[in-house]
């Protein structure tokens, strides 16, 4: 592993922007799940509305099934032989959540285009850990980063623990 720093303007703006776009978007996120009583999480990347987390589950006669992080969304069709209340129940269901859902995404790559690269697929076999700490933004990575300086792992791992 090969560690670096920048205190590039345009990395940290990137940075910033990033942060602060994502935690509205979370924001709205949560405000859209307590209208259904679960908790809504977020794609990492591009960042948007992932689901709505239930504890319990809600019934399958208005939403799907939970998948494997445990997410639902309302049914986009009622199950066979549904009741005509539970097609008008699904059918308000649906409409609020149309209504409300934060359908706004936000850019993750803009740090990465700032440290010179595309997106983070560029570091789909290298891997990537980036955060900031004393004004600079840290980067742990096996791929060169020509836009950073490449600092010991002393000093790094004394920035992560100054960040926590």
């Amino acid at each position: 592993m090969t560690y670096y720093k920048t205190n590039d303007p345009a990395v940290l703006t990137a940075w910033e922007q990033e942060r602060a776009g994502k935690a509205e978007l979370q924001a709205e996120i949560d405000a859209f799940a307590a209208r259904f009583g679960g908790e809504g999480l977020m794609y990492a990347d591009t960042a948007r509305l992932a689901g709505i987390r239930f504890s319990p589950a809600k019934p399958r006669d208005l939403w799907r099934s939970p998948d494997h992080n445990g997410l639902q969304w309302p049914r986009s069709a009622p199950l066979k032989g549904a009741t005509a209340e539970t097609k008008a129940a699904l059918k308000a269901l649906q409409a609020e959540w149309n209504d409300h859902l934060p359908a706004r995404e936000i850019d993750t790559n803009a740090v990465y285009r700032a440290l010179g690269f595309s997106s983070s697929l560029d570091f789909l076999f290298e891997g990537l850990r980036l955060f900031r700490a004393n004004g600079f933004v840290y980067a742990s990575t096996k791929k060169a980063m020509p836009r950073m300086t490449e600092i010991l792992g002393s000093e790094y791992e004394l920035a992560k623990a100054a960040r926590a």
